[in-house]
């Protein structure tokens, strides 16, 4: 290709979104159930108007401390991809973002798949000042290991209990806190990354949620506060919600542009 061809634009970037987790569940897997071949990537850019938990696809919600549940008054939803509890809300910025069937993106390596997405948020949160790395595939598979010893594996076990409890590969991190947490869906139509990155990390509803007794509330009080931080603890001006979307966009322009044909 010449260097004349010109660059033409291939994503689509939906407005922010605020609305309950329901609707943003049920948007972005219309965005994923419609994708083509040859479409544009999207992006879909939301946060939950109140605190609400989402359960991985294999989770019950019989696990969950039904008293906590009950007084807290936190609606439940279920997302496809796996994984454990998260807690949406005003504080967790989420991403999803659409990989139609066929686009160059998507690799057949499912761990290096998030590399891009990862590497793409350290570097937009570096426009602010605020220093992240995404981790490694090696060193997170060896935080993974501590819960396969048994010295570690009960304390381990339950800080799995949420998703922002444990790390995976290419997961942004400040040392070994997550700042972005990572997920992503296979299908015939395409992929879909999610990101969900923690604007303030509030421990204490999933403390109080994700505790079956008083004993394991109070570990996950304790131990939580050292598995994730908040960009508000990042940063003495921390960037505002859409400085963070425009950074990130600007970051991955490159990467989601195509020449046009001739």
């Amino acid at each position: 290709m010449s260097k004349a061809e010109p660059f033409v634009h291939e994503w689509i970037s939906h407005p922010l979104t605020i609305a309950d987790q329901q609707t943003h569940i049920d948007r972005y897997e219309r965005l994923f159930d419609n994708a083509q071949p040859g479409d544009p990537a999207q992006l879909y850019w939301s946060l939950a108007e109140r605190p609400s938990l989402v359960l991985g696809l294999s989770q019950k919600i019989e696990s969950l401390n039904q008293t906590a549940l009950s007084e807290l008054g936190l609606p439940v939803y279920r997302r496809r991809a796996g994984g454990t509890t998260v807690l949406v809300g005003p504080d967790l910025l989420c991403l999803d973002v659409i990989l139609p069937a066929e686009h160059p993106l998507i690799i057949s390596d499912i761990v290096e798949s998030y590399r891009w997405f990862g590497e793409a948020w350290v570097q937009a949160l570096h426009t602010f000042g605020i220093e992240t790395r995404a981790i490694p595939t090696k060193e997170a598979h060896a935080e993974r290991e501590r819960l396969k010893q048994p010295e570690t594996h009960e304390y381990e076990s339950l800080m799995n209990r949420a998703c922002y409890g444990t790390l995976s590969p290419y997961e942004v991190v400040v040392g070994l806190r997550k700042v972005v947490g990572l997920c992503m869906v296979r299908r015939r139509q395409g992929s879909l990354l999610q990101a969900g990155v923690v604007l303030k990390w509030d421990c204490e509803p999933l403390a109080r949620v994700l505790g079956r007794t008083s004993q394991e509330q109070e570990i996950l009080r304790t131990g939580l506060p050292e598995r994730a931080i908040g960009l508000n603890h990042l940063s003495a001006n921390p960037p505002g919600i859409n400085a963070l979307i425009d950074a990130f966009e600007e970051v991955i322009a490159p990467q989601l542009l195509t020449r046009a044909s001739a």
